[in-house]
């Protein structure tokens, strides 16, 4: 079978951290293209589905909300010391 050269575009990042990810398995990354590639061939589309934004991502209104308070000012606390602090968390 002959085969074709695919080039394309990542993230140095997410590139590293996924053939990490690969290589834990003993897949090599042009393994790993062919594989998805199989399977959107033979599902007719992506073979997962996709996973919405982490919700860690975006933060929601309460969490704006208090992100906006905090840099006011309004209910931030502040410690003398680092015992002080660790005492404050015991008595929580």
């Amino acid at each position: 079978m002959t085969s074709t050269r695919l080039q394309h575009r990542i993230n140095p990042v997410l590139r590293r951290d996924a053939e990490a990810i690969l290589r834990a398995q003993g897949i090599k990354p042009s393994q790993a293209i062919i594989l998805f590639y199989t399977e959107v061939k033979r599902s007719g589309g992506l073979p997962f589905v996709p996973s919405p934004v982490q919700p860690a991502e975006i933060p929601n209104a309460r969490l704006r909300k208090a992100i906006r308070e905090a840099r006011q000012g309004k209910g931030v606390r502040t410690y003398t010391s680092k015992k002080a602090f660790f005492d404050s968390l015991k008595r929580l």
